[in-house]
């Protein structure tokens, strides 16, 4: 409970794999690999900030693999120490961090700073993304002085599938991505980039989404990084948050709204955005060149500057 009321407060504060082949009647024994998408390949250590991860690995264009240690995402760096800052800057030799966080977010809990890098400010959403409907609902849950109560208000509107649903659509979300990769293209040989957002796994999870697609990765590759968000926060303590919205009568897809808040991502958000995105443009890569003004030569650059 200690943990969910911790989350809540997240919310308030911020607001919110043995194989046999037969053969011949042999059976032979492979041996065991590491999943293509585990959190033990991608998780990196910054100290002080939750949810680090890079992309590095991951098979995408022409079997290029993503280079190691450039491509970084992590939850706020308002948490991060002075070693973890070190870390950043003479490890990964950080060239910008992306914050994709309101002015809000930011005014409460600002990055800590990396020196050599740059802090660009990149918001998804600059105006409500809420109807009034739900705004007012969560109002008055707030009035309360009950962080949980608008939590679970929010979660019965099914505001973050909204959100989800918005996210790369709007004029504010087109143009913070676009912004993301206009910076991509401007970093240089042996510079790393780290994007984040609170969490780092709702906006920022879709800036590594769109980078991914863009890279050339599979889709299935690309979903997967994108649940490695539950591994990071724990899948005991989702899974007690769950428990915690079933005493409380949340349906199943009010769960997801109010565990997703805070700690969780599931497949359905990112199949709303994805889907999203093919209903407008058709498919994802005319999204990126429609919507973010990326033209078939920057890709290029991009895969050039980021494979290997």
């Amino acid at each position: 409970m200690n943990n969910i009321k911790r989350a809540v407060t997240v919310l308030a504060a911020s607001s919110v794999i043995l194989t046999a082949a037969c053969s011949g009647g042999v059976t032979q024994e492979k041996e065991e690999q590491p999943p293509t998408v585990s959190l033990e390949t991608q998780a990196i250590e910054i100290d002080g900030v939750g949810n680090a991860r890079q992309l590095g690995g991951y098979v995408c264009a022409d079997g290029r693999k993503i280079k190691d240690g450039v491509l970084l995402r992590s939850a706020a760096l308002s948490t991060l120490t002075d070693e973890g800052a070190e870390t950043l800057a003479d490890k990964y030799h950080l060239r910008y961090v992306f914050d994709f966080r309101t002015e809000t977010e930011r005014n409460v809990l600002p990055d800590k700073e990396v020196e050599g890098a740059e802090n660009v400010w990149l918001p998804v959403f600059t105006s409500s993304l809420y109807d009034d409907e739900t705004v007012a609902a969560i109002m008055e849950a707030r009035k309360t002085n009950d962080p949980e109560l608008a939590y679970i208000t929010l979660a019965k509107h099914h505001g973050l599938s909204t959100i989800y649903s918005k996210m790369l659509l709007t004029d504010e979300g087109k143009k913070a991505y676009s912004e993301f990769f206009d910076k991509l293209l401007t970093v240089g040989d042996g510079e790393a980039v780290l994007w984040h957002c609170t969490q780092g796994k709702d906006r920022a999870g879709m800036a590594a989404v769109l980078l991914l697609y863009a890279l050339g990765a599979d889709e299935d590759t690309i979903k997967q990084d994108y649940l490695l968000t539950n591994d990071a926060y724990n899948k005991d303590r989702i899974a007690g948050s769950e428990a915690h919205a079933a005493e409380l009568g949340l349906t199943e897809d009010e769960t997801k709204e109010y565990v997703g808040t805070a700690i969780a991502v599931y497949e359905d958000f990112f199949n709303t955005a994805i889907d999203g995105v093919k209903a407008e443009y058709g498919t994802v890569k005319n999204y990126l060149t429609e919507g973010l003004g990326l033209t078939d030569e920057d890709i290029t650059a991009l895969r050039d500057k980021f494979l290997e």
